[in-house]
């Protein structure tokens, strides 16, 4: 019964946010599907919610919150992102990483994404020693609301007395809907 409640304030506190603009990303392989839910919560601060299932590795479940700035062609976010990791075939754990995401349009409707985030052995806990996570894609704005893109994400934890996981790596294809 107290996990309900936990879970019903932390549904109602969401739901009390006052949201200017909202993304959902969906990215898949022949693997792995993710999914993100990036909520716009003032001009300079974004949150964003995420889910990422292997069928070789397990799943994972992302929250992260990001300081924004805007100049010209170039995005920058910079901030923190925790990282559950439930493995199928090494320990389970958790990581706070640090790190961030930049955007450059190239056009009205091209643009380059990147992003990375770090996880040392003293923000890592369970039986997770450190994580890591690069990713970077080519997007094309079909509309001011859609977009479709190619990108390569690798995400590996690292473990002191198990071998490391690389969680994913590869290319995969997705496409944006904002609202």
């Amino acid at each position: 019964m107290a996990k309900f409640r936990v879970a019903s304030v932390l549904l109602l506190s969401v739901a009390a946010l006052q949201v200017n603009a909202s993304e959902f990303n969906l990215g898949l392989n022949n693997d792995v599907v993710s999914t993100e839910l990036e909520l716009q919560l003032s001009q300079d601060t974004n949150a964003v919610l995420g889910y990422i299932y292997s069928d070789d590795s397990g799943h994972i479940a992302q929250g992260a919150m990001h300081m924004t700035y805007d100049t010209s062609v170039h995005h920058f976010e910079v901030g923190a992102k925790l990282s559950q990791l439930w493995a199928d075939e090494a320990p389970n754990g958790s990581a706070v990483s640090v790190g961030g995401r930049y955007i450059l349009s190239m056009g009205p409707n091209i643009s380059l994404h990147a992003a990375a985030y770090y996880a040392p052995s003293v923000l890592s806990f369970g039986n997770v020693d450190g994580h890591y996570e690069l990713d970077s894609k080519v997007q094309y704005s079909v509309t001011p609301n859609m977009a479709l893109y190619v990108g390569y994400r690798k995400l590996a934890f690292e473990y002191d007395n198990a071998r490391d996981l690389t969680f994913e790596d590869g290319v995969y294809i997705g496409g944006k809907y904002r609202f």
